[in-house]
């Protein structure tokens, strides 16, 4: 399983978001009520993770503690700082954590998850992906070659339930998404969930 739920299911039982711009966009315990993947333009990964908590046994400071170690352990192993924890909190009996990590490689790493992000004019790409995917702007079915032509779209791939949101404008995406809005995609099951976007 997924090292990031099993924190949450094996110990206990276990944005303020803006519109797409070139403004930063932050994701905060506040605002979040769903699994979130936040995407920056540096390359950079924000995850917030959101489980029951209510229970009264659970302890948030054990849980802390926890994560903490999880997080001190990989840095040391790395040989640098690139996972935080950045929030831990309890709202309305869940657990809101968010982490934050240099890049897309130390997610999957930290994690031990699958999960893709790279270039559109990336070459032979080790991946099965889909045929056809969504024009986010007309709403109609185009083929894999039309959805990557553009060389400077970014393409991430995941296999998690999340709102995904972007520093960026969704282009295409695959069918099995469903689109918010121009810089949000919600990636619904653990099948390969494909979006294509335009770095802002």
């Amino acid at each position: 399983m997924k090292r990031g739920i099993l924190i949450f299911i094996m110990l206990f039982g276990i944005l303020a978001f803006t519109s797409c711009s070139k403004e930063e966009i932050f994701i905060t315990t506040e605002d979040v009520a769903f699994n979130t993947m936040l995407v920056k333009r540096d390359g950079s990964i924000y995850v917030a993770i959101v489980e029951d908590f209510d229970k009264s046994h659970y302890n948030l400071s054990e849980l802390n503690e926890f994560v903490s170690k999880e997080v001190k352990a990989y840095n040391d192993e790395v040989g640098s700082d690139e996972v935080s924890l950045e929030s831990l909190e309890i709202k309305n009996d869940k657990a809101v954590m968010i982490i934050r990590y240099s890049k897309m490689a130390h997610y999957s790493a930290f994690n031990n998850i699958q999960v893709a992000y790279f270039s559109a004019d990336t070459d032979n790409v080790d991946l099965d992906l889909p045929a056809q995917y969504i024009n986010a702007k007309k709403e109609t079915l185009v083929s894999k070659e039309d959805a990557f032509k553009s060389k400077k779209d970014q393409v991430l791939v995941v296999y998690e339930p999340f709102d995904i949101i972007l520093e960026g404008k969704v282009r295409f995406y695959s069918e099995n998404a469903t689109y918010i809005e121009e810089n949000k995609i919600h990636s619904a099951s653990e099948d390969m969930t494909v979006v294509i976007y335009k770095p802002m």
